[in-house]
């Protein structure tokens, strides 16, 4: 898992039939810092996420194949939580 913070959220007009009625959210990780590291990413979001909050995502498509019911999900990061 690793820190990032919204960036805003992703309107798409076609997206993978895994991915209906998925909010799908720009990240930028973070590092030790809280400055921006790496390149911004997209994310699967079921925390319903607001541009600005501060939240941990993971890389693990286990996790995002037992969210979706896909087992061909191509999403490849997810929101785990909000930090307050």
């Amino acid at each position: 898992m690793q820190k990032a913070r919204i960036l805003g959220h992703v309107t798409a007009t076609v997206k993978h039939p895994s991915l209906e009625g998925w909010r799908l959210v720009v990240l930028q990780p973070l590092n030790i810092l809280d400055e921006g590291d790496e390149f911004p990413q997209l994310a699967l979001d079921q925390m319903g996420t607001r541009r600005g909050d501060l939240v941990f995502f993971t890389s693990d498509t286990k996790h995002i194949r037992a969210i979706t019911g896909s087992n061909n999900c191509p999403a490849r990061f997810s929101v785990q939580g909000i930090i307050d």
